[in-house]
């Protein structure tokens, strides 16, 4: 009787081990296959109730969760008339958020009406490069295109606006936005800031702050954003997150972080060898004379106490001095100092033709007199160029 042979301990335990092996595979597989069933099952169920959607692209209004601004009812074109809310502005990594292209206020690249129709410069055109907020975007007949067409009767060739300006965006944003103009060729930058670098930031960080934290690839984010299972616990974490105090919360845009965005647009600008124009923006608001209103909208909106509203104007004029600074260091940048022009008493009667209500804002009279400023600076600073001891 013949005995099978058996195999020796070494070749069991071999055998033993693959098993073992085999097993926790299997295991861990089948454990990757429940979790990704039940990510895909809850996913289904998330978008057939509707639930954990993200937020839609908006139109502008101020005191944004999204990240996104809003439309309010101040009028793209003209204050006061009825609007229909629509889809303008979309998210970026770059910048929190950007105009969409090919609306009824935008072209190409989500640039301001009118755009030039392609990148590529025609022989002997001159271009206006634009950056800056809603002071640069709102209105119906823009100071930069009034401004372009004084400089075209002047020059004797044709001039295109680059309009990158941005409702809502401040000089952090605008220092990034500038880099897009490089592709147009444009020959001259316009540049208005100040309102929104120094309102309260509602999500308790500084503008810059709030970029360098965003770790997370572009790319990344939009695959994450696919998910509505990330949304929903976005959303539930932003209602279960404590708001920052209204005290503890620091504006946008610092006086520090302001000088050095400028400083780094100018910079830019002298790289590239193309002069900048500086605007100070102006301000309806006199020290001491605000309006009701504005404690309650400055306070409801941004958080701010009633000692900051008042201070609105007195904080202003410092970011006012910042731009001051930046022309005075830079022989490519020349100050436009439309502030210093409408703030002294004699021409607070005029205000109220040059702003709209929220004072801030430009009403077409306020347009076509900073433009009628741009023209003249950039006069002078062509007058200066030729008499210069380079140019003699």
């Amino acid at each position: 009787m013949s005995r099978k042979k058996r195999k020796p301990n070494h070749e069991v335990e071999i055998s033993h081990e693959r098993s073992v092996t085999l097993t926790w595979q299997r295991k861990l597989l089948f454990s990757i296959s429940i979790v990704l069933a039940l990510f895909l099952g809850l996913e289904l169920l998330l978008r057939v109730a509707r639930l954990g959607e993200p937020p839609e692209v908006g139109v502008l209004r101020f005191g944004y969760d999204s990240g996104i601004p809003l439309y309010d009812s101040d009028g793209i074109e003209r204050e006061g008339e009825p609007f229909t809310d629509f889809p303008i502005f979309e998210s970026d990594a770059n910048l929190f958020w950007k105009p969409i292209a090919n609306t009824p206020f935008t072209g190409i690249d989500g640039l301001r009406h009118q755009a030039p129709r392609a990148k590529a410069k025609a022989e002997g055109v001159f271009r206006v490069g634009v950056i800056g907020d809603s002071c640069s975007f709102l209105g119906q007949d823009l100071y930069p295109n009034q401004f372009a067409g004084q400089l075209e009767a002047s020059l004797g060739t044709s001039v295109e606006v680059v309009n990158a300006s941005c409702p809502g965006y401040t000089s952090e944003q605008g220092k990034r936005r500038l880099n897009e103009l490089w592709d147009w060729d444009v020959d001259l930058v316009l540049v208005y800031f100040g309102w929104n670098d120094h309102w309260k930031s509602l999500n308790g960080l500084t503008d810059r702050d709030l970029i360098n934290r965003q770790l997370v690839s572009a790319q990344a984010k939009s695959w994450l954003g696919m998910s509505r299972l990330v949304w929903l616990l976005y959303s539930v974490r932003t209602k279960l997150t404590a708001p920052v105090p209204a005290s503890q919360s620091p504006v946008r845009v610092p006086l520090a972080d302001y000088r050095d965005n400028l400083k780094a647009i100018v910079d830019q600008c002298e790289s590239k060898n193309c002069p900048v124009l500086c605007i100070t923006a102006p301000s309806a608001f006199l020290p001491k004379q605000l309006p009701e209103w504005a404690f309650s909208f400055f306070g409801q909106i941004y958080r701010m106490s009633p000692d900051e509203v008042a201070a609105i104007p007195a904080t202003h004029s410092q970011y006012h001095e910042v731009v001051r600074e930046i022309c005075s260091s830079y022989e490519t940048a020349t100050l436009v100092d439309v502030a210093e022009h409408w703030s002294s008493p004699d021409q607070w009667e005029r205000l109220p033709e040059r702003f709209r209500g929220d004072r801030i804002h430009l009403a077409d009279q306020g347009h076509r007199e900073i433009a009628d400023l741009c023209f003249a600076a950039f006069q002078k600073r062509a007058v200066e160029a030729v008499g210069s001891p380079a140019n003699e």
